[in-house]
């Protein structure tokens, strides 16, 4: 029940990017998914060999490129099978890639995952900031610091939290209301966080499944270096 949940709640996300058009320069991503992935590769332009990407289980991959149509295709290196497709729209040119594994993948043609695009550009989601991805299937709301909030499904817009933002979230079920979330998440001077919210991980419970990914926005420590002060003699 809760990857079908997950699955329709990404539907939202992919839904914005599915005319997506080909990319003419160079996007570089990052991926993640709620368990790491073996054996995905890429190819990464025209006439390149397959590249492997590395999934970790708490934070986001390495940055890669790539350039060329899209989708971008990933292919499970042991079968030579793809596995899944991203279309990264044009103009896009950091992304998220989160891969969630896809139902209805048994069925003849079905991709084994369900792959969102998401912007994670600086402009979009800068130093300081907590963005949310409600993917648990649950009506949430409660408060960030002292700001309240209702989670829409999908990704919500980023929030300005600084340092540290205190997070609860609660859920109402048969006319009672129940803790799903409680958690701090601290960055350090530069970072940003990206919470995403999974279904809860046994049926009928309404605790919310969890990952914190903690990250420095691209480019942030290149702009910050070229900002800096020139010492003269």
């Amino acid at each position: 029940m809760g990857l079908k949940i997950c699955a329709m709640l990404l539907a939202s996300v992919l839904a914005a990017t599915a005319f997506a058009q080909p990319v003419p320069q160079p996007v570089r991503f990052s991926v993640f998914g709620p368990k790491p992935i073996e054996n995905l590769t890429f190819v990464p332009r025209a006439n390149a060999s397959p590249q492997p990407l590395q999934f970790y289980p708490t934070v986001r991959s390495a940055r890669a490129e790539y350039r060329g149509p899209m989708p971008l295709r990933f292919t499970d290196s042991t079968s030579g099978a793809v596995v899944g497709e991203a279309s990264i729209p044009a103009g896009m040119t950091e992304a998220l890639l989160l891969f969630l594994p896809n139902p209805g993948s048994a069925t003849a043609g079905g991709l084994r995952y369900q792959v969102a695009v998401l912007d994670d550009s600086a402009a979009r989601h800068s130093s300081g900031g907590l963005a949310i991805i409600n993917l648990s299937g649950l009506a949430l709301s409660g408060t960030v610091n002292k700001e309240n909030v209702t989670l829409q499904p999908g990704l919500n817009p980023a929030l300005n939290v600084g340092r540290s933002a205190a997070i609860t979230l609660k859920t109402q079920a048969k006319g009672r209301t129940y803790q799903s979330y409680a958690a701090t998440a601290a960055l350090k001077p530069g970072e940003r966080a990206l919470l995403i919210l999974f279904p809860p991980f046994y049926q009928g419970s309404l605790e919310v499944q969890s990952r914190l990914l903690l990250d420095v926005p691209p480019g942030a420590a290149a702009a910050k270096k070229a900002e800096a002060p020139v010492k003269r003699e």
